[in-house]
């Protein structure tokens, strides 16, 4: 059966790669000098190479990708470009076990940073934002392995063992009782706005125990924002390498406060919408060229920002990558100060912040050299 249905793939595979014209057929014809043409498992050889790199470097690309997609849909294919469909229908690139010793590795660092923060009287805490598998849900189909979650239960053991002060997002959502996938996008490896809100709100009551500062009690209180959806607006990175069809596309919710702001990014002062996000990135819905949920937050990210209707003066550094962008922008609204930048010790005597909150999705977590400048580490 199996056979058979890699046959079926790869049949409607070449059909669909010839309706696509002459200039993409020039494209195939080393495909075919494999030398494999022999061999009982040719066609699966074969449609492997040319979903590869036809994904990258084939005539019309974005149409390809998605008629692709839409033919592993059909037939009920549950990978596509390493990407491995859940049984809920969410675009997961699952992760082999990690060494402990690297995970060690990279934990001694963390551990570091924070004693020589301690010595300093700065603040520290460390936040492990959800996977897109759910660890107590995992939906995981049969005949796939995936240790994300595994990696991360084991980073984050040897934090606490270390005394580092941990925030697990993936735990609190389960505390209290928030549905994890509700959480995450279906064609993307990042969390919602809607949870980068929810984070939000975990991080700032350990920020303000911390600090003894007050925040401005509607910063915290959701029902101060509106919500606009824009139904099918995001194809996140996964859904990027698996087309419009293997999984539909997201729909993206901009949050936006009601109450007046005024923020600075260092070279504009004004509202809330015009110096921290990017609303114009709404104006056209386009997966080709872009995914929305950079083009929209990216600015969080990338700016320095002051808020001169803080209730408090207290300077925040965050140690993120791109998962910190649905938590930026609410974190700028509550304390004087946000950075983004490295803990590195230029940072850190310069800036001299009241808190520093690391803040990395797993792919970062797991790099060898993610931590290496940061202070303390030797």
């Amino acid at each position: 059966m199996k056979r058979i249905s890699s046959i079926t793939y790869s049949i409607v595979f070449l059909l669909m790669i010839g309706g696509l014209g002459v200039i993409s057929f020039t494209k195939l014809i080393h495909y075919y000098d494999t030398g494999v043409v022999e061999n009982n498992e040719w066609t699966v050889t074969l449609g492997s190479k040319l979903e590869t790199d036809l994904a990258t470097t084939f005539y019309e690309k974005t149409a390809f990708v998605n008629l692709n997609g839409a033919v592993h849909r059909i037939l009920g294919q549950r990978e596509m470009n390493s990407v491995v469909k859940l049984e809920n229908g969410y675009l997961l690139t699952t992760y082999d076990h990690q060494e402990e010793e690297k995970l060690q590795r990279n934990a001694d660092k963390i551990i570091q940073m924070k004693h020589y923060l301690d010595e300093k009287g700065i603040a520290f805490l460390y936040v492990i934002p959800p996977y897109t598998s759910s660890k107590y849900d995992p939906q995981l189909p049969a005949g796939f392995q995936d240790y994300g979650n595994d990696n991360l239960d084991r980073f984050a053991k040897m934090l606490e063992e270390g005394g580092v002060e941990l925030l697990d997002i993936r735990k609190t959502m389960q505390e209290d009782g928030v549905e994890h996938y509700n959480m995450m996008y279906k064609t993307d490896h990042h969390w919602t706005t809607k949870a980068g809100f929810y984070a939000y709100t975990k991080i700032n009551r350990i920020l303000m125990q911390r600090l003894d500062c007050e925040v401005d009690p509607k910063v915290l209180d959701f029902s101060n924002y509106s919500v606009t959806t824009y139904p099918k607006w995001h194809l996140g990175s996964r859904g990027q390498r698996t087309g419009a069809h293997f999984a539909g596309i997201d729909d993206f919710d901009l949050i936006l406060p009601v109450f007046e702001t005024d923020i600075s990014d260092g070279s504009e002062q004004g509202e809330f919408e015009d110096i921290v996000i990017s609303k114009k990135a709404l104006d056209n819905r386009d997966q080709t060229s872009r995914y929305t949920y950079d083009s929209v937050l990216g600015k969080s990210f990338t700016h320095n920002f002051t808020n001169d209707r803080a209730m408090n003066d207290k300077r925040i550094l965050m140690v993120t990558d791109s998962y910190g962008k649905a938590v930026n922008p609410f974190l700028i609204l509550s304390y004087g100060e946000v950075r983004n930048g490295n803990a590195d010790y230029p940072t850190i005597h310069a800036y001299n912040p009241d808190a520093v909150v690391v803040l990395h999705y797993i792919d970062n977590i797991l790099k060898d050299d993610i931590y290496d400048d940061c202070v303390g580490v030797e």
